[in-house]
């Protein structure tokens, strides 16, 4: 019997020359391993594990330990790469966007009652609110170009349909949306490190403690929502 590739065992040596969004692709799992030891699987995934380990000068022994663990060889937790693009649009959409609009309005709340309450005797909570700000107005026209634009003609596209768009080839839409997941990406580093990565400080009160969860679990599907529009959906319509 033939073994297919995703199945066969993992060695050192196969992980670390393995691109760091295929990884993933294979197994959703390595995705919270790569957050937790501050590896950018979304926008970095491009990159060998070997070169994203030294570019974030992460422990090679204690992560190769943890995705052998995981069984990368195993079953794809969800198989998203094995959608048709249909059902991979619908799902990102259901999933990830709605997500989105769900927790925006939140964090601005939380954040603003953290600016009113404590934001003349801590000199991060209004930086910390303006990039909270930031962050949200950037992705929510940042859906709507997606929902309205590039996915309606990737549907068409996979439908074998006339794309009839002011943007001339696929690749263009999708290099501005992959422009704008950077620029995502910064922000949420700058966020990172005003917050030392989610952790509220002794004195927080219960609206600041909340509002950094809900900010982590933010990031979090954001990391995963952008690696599949970058290293799932975009490889897919482009090779259409």
């Amino acid at each position: 019997m033939q073994i297919s590739e995703h199945h066969m065992p993992q060695t050192k040596e196969h992980l670390l020359a393995s691109r760091v969004g295929e990884i993933v692709a294979n197994d959703f799992r390595s995705a919270h391993l790569f957050s937790q030891f501050g590896i950018d699987f979304c926008c970095g995934g491009g990159i060998s594990l070997e070169r994203a380990i030294k570019r974030f000068d992460v422990d090679e022994a204690q992560l190769i330990e943890a995705l052998m663990a995981l069984g990368i060889e195993g079953e794809k937790q969800q198989g998203l790469d094995q959608l048709p693009l249909s059902e991979l649009l619908d799902y990102i959409e259901a999933t990830h966007h709605s997500f989105v609009r769900e927790k925006a309005p939140l964090l601005i709340e939380y954040s603003q009652k953290m600016v009113r309450a404590h934001g003349e005797h801590y000199d991060e909570i209004k930086p910390f609110a303006g990039w909270i700000r930031a962050l949200i107005e950037d992705l929510m026209p940042h859906l709507m170009k997606e929902e309205q634009i590039l996915f309606p003609a990737i549907r068409a596209m996979a439908n074998g349909e006339q794309v009839n768009g002011c943007f001339g080839h696929i690749g263009n839409p999708i290099n501005a949306m992959e422009h704008e997941h950077d620029q995502a990406s910064e922000i949420i580093e700058r966020l990172r490190t005003l917050t030392n990565d989610f952790t509220p400080p002794a004195h927080a009160c219960t609206t600041w403690r909340i509002c950094y969860a809900t900010l982590e679990e933010f990031v979090a599907d954001l990391h995963q929502h952008i690696h599949v529009e970058n290293n799932i959906l975009f490889p897919k319509a482009l090779a259409i």
